[in-house]
């Protein structure tokens, strides 16, 4: 189905910015090792140590402010917070950014400032108009320096990264992941498993594949694909198109529908590929196969940005684990038996429910 345009100004800021990291959180705040460059101030809090590092330390109001943050943007972030292990990645995710926070240059944070602004112009318009989302802020004591104070460290750590990636690294992940950089005509028929409005269950596991078996059996005996897809077809947004996406970015799909189109051999109809939509029947008319050289600078733009995610995971696995020194998490709860800390109840206390996240999930691409 083609993909909608939900997401809000405000909310798609955050997302744009976050999109240039490696980010399975977004960034935080605050630790003690300098108040005024690090942030400190708009996270303050005098609560529980929860874990501490080489140059600061993060305390478990400043976590709580940090999550309930997120939250506003990625209502699936308050729910992998009731997972110990999951808070606890984060948790050192968010010392990670704290670090790199630090170590970004004074012009990066100045340099910062006029989309802080911008960004904070639009969430203050947003908190006026969203009742559910003021009180879930206000619950959490989270104020407009914290807001910004979060969203300067975010766009701040992009221009640290975009300083100390180097026209060699860019070069580097390009030939690395070539086949992620140029572009693909694929076909596809999606035998769905889910309504994608709804997200209820459309067909079992088993019986899509059956069909999806069936759609390819009538593919390579010579079957019309746009009959096919018409008739077949789950996807809204290619369906009348003999299921045609041409010329576009592998990076917009998800992993399996990616995977498939950047590796499955050109001209021919490879067994059904399984992702969270269904099974996808798929063919790859063309893929581009260009030199560094001459790929356009849109797309040298996203190699940029995968090169940055690439010593951003190097700084995370590699050198993080180095610099923190304690994690103190208080111990999960044991879950009660009649059913008040279930997740979705859990889930109010961070923020969840706060905005529309769930129905822009949904409105996703099929292939992507």
């Amino acid at each position: 189905m083609n993909q909608t345009n939900r997401i809000s100004t405000w909310k798609r800021s955050l997302l744009l910015v976050a999109a240039m990291l490696l980010v399975v959180s977004a960034l935080a705040a605050c630790g003690k090792k300098n108040e005024k460059d690090s942030g400190k101030e708009s996270a303050s809090g005098n609560g529980t140590v929860i874990a501490t590092y080489k140059g600061g330390e993060v305390t478990e109001d400043e976590f709580t402010k940090y999550t309930t943050f997120y939250s506003l943007f990625d209502q699936s972030f308050a729910m992998y917070m009731q997972i110990p292990e999951a808070k606890e990645q984060y948790l050192k995710e968010y010392v990670g950014y704290r670090i790199l926070f630090d170590r970004s240059s004074e012009d990066d944070k100045k340099n910062a400032d006029t989309e802080v602004a911008t960004f904070i112009k639009q969430y203050k318009e947003q908190l006026a108009s969203n009742a559910e989302m003021k009180k879930t802020v206000d619950t959490a004591g989270l104020t407009e320096q914290d807001v910004s104070g979060f969203y300067k460290q975010i766009v701040t750590i992009r221009k640290y990264w975009e300083r100390n990636v180097s026209d060699a690294d860019i070069k580097a992940e390009y030939e690395k992941n070539t086949g992620n950089y140029n572009l693909v005509s694929v076909r596809h028929i999606l035998i769905g498993t889910t309504d994608p409005s709804t997200g209820a269950e459309k067909r079992k596991d088993e019986e899509a594949l059956k069909i999806a078996k069936e759609v390819k059996q009538k593919l390579d005996a010579g079957g019309d694909w746009k009959a096919l897809a018409n008739q077949y077809s789950d996807d809204e947004g290619s369906k009348g198109n003999g299921g045609l996406y041409e010329n576009a970015n592998p990076n917009s799909w998800v992993p399996e529908f990616k995977e498939a189109a950047v590796s499955q051999p050109v001209g021919t109809v490879g067994d059904p590929v399984k992702s969270q939509f269904g099974y996808h029947v798929m063919k790859v008319e063309k893929r581009e196969s260009k030199k560094f050289e001459e790929i356009a600078e849109d797309v040298k733009t996203q190699v940029r940005t995968g090169a940055i995610n690439t010593k951003m995971g190097d700084f995370m696995t590699k050198e993080l684990p180095t610099l923190i020194e304690k994690i103190n998490l208080p111990k999960a709860e044991t879950p009660a038996t009649d059913g008040a800390a279930t997740g979705t109840d859990a889930g109010k206390d961070t923020g969840a429910g706060a905005t529309d996240s769930s129905t822009e999930k949904k409105d996703e691409t099929t292939a992507k």
